[in-house]
């Protein structure tokens, strides 16, 4: 198998995470029309898988390639949750709303209520499940950043400093969200850190495309 080109590997995780990135803005900050709201919601989880096998080839070239690794396995196994859990939820939701709005009788209607209720713990698991090894994904790299050339010891610093309250918070109200508990949200802390990350990628493959293109311009010695 032909290996594929490192520059290549990380252009694949800048636009991946800036994809991932936009998406979850999208949606916090606009109403957007339905279709594109649920292509968003669906499609955000495989854009984590990718940026985090994309950028896995260029962290385990660094002095901590197994905290890459571990890194890199629970961030796609987080990407893959997180689309579980949204289109466990956009189904539910899409089936049991309008049965709940069209039915006429009370005792159907609270009946229906409390089934998606009850759904929604199984919901909440998945959401769980996705925050923990997301936030553990970060720690992972962070690890291995900190040795890195590319990312350095400031981007590592900054995984405990917005990732931590997360992680935190998540476990101290366990199995209510945080919000819900009388705390904040602190997914948005998260989703900084990542878009620190998509930056210093983005200055990573232009330094690797630049080397590249120094490389092929300059003319090789005759013998």
């Amino acid at each position: 198998m032909t290996s594929v080109p490192l520059r290549h590997s990380t252009l694949l995780s800048a636009i991946a995470g800036s994809a991932g990135i936009a998406m979850y803005l999208a949606r916090s900050l606009w109403e957007l029309p339905e279709p594109i709201a649920t292509a968003c919601y669906a499609l955000f989880g495989p854009a984590l898988v990718l940026a985090f096998y994309g950028l896995t080839p260029l962290l385990i070239a660094g002095r901590a390639p197994l905290s890459a690794q571990c890194g890199s396995l629970f961030g796609i196994i987080g990407g893959a949750v997180n689309m579980c859990f949204a289109v466990v939820q956009m189904c539910n939701l899409a089936v049991l709303r309008p049965a709940i709005r069209d039915t006429a009788d009370a005792a159907t209607r609270g009946e229906l209520q409390r089934i998606l209720t009850g759904v929604f713990t199984v919901q909440n698991g998945l959401n769980i499940t996705m925050d923990f090894f997301i936030d553990t994904a970060a720690f992972c790299w962070a690890l291995s950043m900190w040795y890195h050339p590319r990312f350095g010891r400031v981007v590592s610093l900054l995984a405990p400093v917005l990732v931590g309250p997360h992680f935190v918070m998540k476990a101290w109200t366990f199995p209510v969200p945080p919000r819900e508990a009388g705390l904040f949200d602190a997914g948005p802390l998260v989703g900084l850190w990542f878009s620190v990350v998509s930056v210093m990628t983005w200055r990573a493959w232009w330094a690797l495309h630049a080397a590249d293109r120094a490389t092929r311009a300059t003319p090789h010695s005759q013998t």
